[in-house]
């Protein structure tokens, strides 16, 4: 068992985490390798492996096992140990699988990620696929798959590689490149010899298994013990229907937790936090699951010294008012193109959701604590592309309902205090 403590975030590692009200369920069975060449997806700027959420749905509804699919999470923020912690993880999944070789993924600025290790490692790589980065001129021994988009205003100028596979898009922003049915598609496709897929989008399931992982948000640093308490909502309020939670976990070294058994009628409220003196509670609001899903990850907010810290500490700790924020796991927010409504609060302007801006993660709070709803931006989360703030009063002296809509879906959270009982994140997948 201990073994699995080097594979990404599909593996079986998930069963070690301490588990907390676990009752009576029948045991959940350790996912297989299907015979397949494994795949390693990596993540780019600011992210984590949850970029390939989706995508790793519609593998497991084509064919593909669990045990197939990988994650690298790395600190794109800063790090210096990115190859030698990705080849370890390469070695381990074709020990676990049997293979020689893997499939390489990469987005964004983790497409410079791959191609190093491609470059140091040629004899490991099967097939390498570039998601809207900095493809070379040309293709060498190993076969490129080059997706990218006309659409994408952070990876400007995309080419086509020369000998390689290449495809253009025109209507997706920056992270669908990595998300979209159409990049899944072209995957699925030069992965296995250009046989298409039979399901485009993923299928539901009966039994529904969910896990994933913690971890400092922006620099995917992660703690043993850190918490995660899982509650019931009710749809209409999101309000707890228990006051105890449905399940407690605690993570292991990794930052993995879980797995325990979801229903596909049920909307859950993650709540996160690391087990040391500091640390914020973040409250992860998400839509049902109708599939099992290992990619479900919870960011906690660093603490201490740290590039991320820097524009969350703008986050006000005042239990006179709440904060939340949206979170587009699979596409930004973009003006003109999308809706995105906050407590009646019309998000999806320029000034917040500027397709040059790519917002996946826009927070909302009173800035200048007038106690009213300006709607001006937040200065604080202008540093970086992918993030806004707005001024959004929420106030907190009786317990309401805080709804959100996103393209005709909709969240509810509750108003929590922002300093005793944390932030919300409302997550769109």
């Amino acid at each position: 068992m201990r073994n699995f403590l080097f594979f990404g975030v599909l593996t079986l590692i998930l069963f070690s985490c301490k588990k907390e009200n676990t009752g009576n369920e029948a045991p959940i069975a350790e996912p297989v390798p299907s015979g397949k060449t494994p795949v390693i997806f990596v993540h780019g700027f600011l992210a984590s492996g949850d970029t390939y959420e989706k995508q790793a749905k519609r593998f497991t509804s084509n064919g593909y096992s669990q045990a197939d699919l990988y994650t690298f999470d790395w600190n794109s923020l800063g790090g210096t140990t990115t190859q030698q912690d990705l080849d370890k993880l390469v070695n381990d999944v074709l020990a676990k699988t049997g293979k020689t070789q893997v499939d390489l993924v990469g987005h964004s600025a983790g497409t410079g990620v791959v191609q190093t290790y491609l470059a140091a490692h040629p004899t490991k790589v099967k097939h390498l696929v570039l998601l809207a980065g900095f493809p070379p001129n040309n293709q060498g021994a190993t076969p490129i798959l080059n997706i990218y988009s006309t659409f994408d205003f952070i990876a400007t100028g995309g080419k086509d590689v020369i000998g390689g596979t290449n495809l253009k898009q025109t209507d997706k922003d920056h992270y669908e490149v990595a998300t979209s049915a159409s990049s899944f598609e072209a995957m699925y496709k030069f992965f296995n010899d250009g046989a298409a897929p039979a399901n485009l989008e993923y299928t539901s399931e009966s039994d529904i298994i969910l896990s994933g992982k913690a971890g400092s948000f922006g620099e995917n640093k992660f703690l043993s013990n850190t918490v995660v308490e899982i509650y019931k909502v009710d749809a209409t309020t999101g309000f707890r229907l228990s006051s105890s939670p449905f399940k407690k976990f605690y993570t292991d070294a990794k930052g993995f937790w879980g797995p325990f058994r979801g229903s596909a009628d049920t909307y859950y409220e993650f709540v996160v936090y690391d087990n040391i003196s500091g640390s914020r509670k973040v409250h992860y609001y998400r839509e049902p699951f109708t599939r099992s899903d290992k990619l479900i990850y919870l960011r906690t907010f660093p603490t201490g010294a740290s590039i991320a810290g820097i524009f969350l500490a703008a986050l006000p700790k005042d239990d006179a008012q709440g904060v939340t924020a949206f979170f587009g796991a699979s596409q930004a927010a973009v003006a003109g193109r999308d809706v995105l409504v906050l407590d009646g609060n019309t998000l999806s302007t320029n000034t917040f959701c500027s397709k040059e801006n790519t917002t996946i993660a826009l927070f909302a709070y009173d800035d200048n604590k007038n106690k009213v709803t300006n709607m001006t931006t937040i200065g604080a989360f202008n540093l970086f592309p992918f993030l806004k703030g707005a001024d959004i009063y929420f106030p907190t002296t009786a317990r309401q309902t805080i709804t959100m809509t996103f393209n005709d879906r909709t969240l509810h959270a509750t108003n929590w205090k922002s300093n005793t009982e944390g932030v919300n994140v409302m997550v769109f997948e």
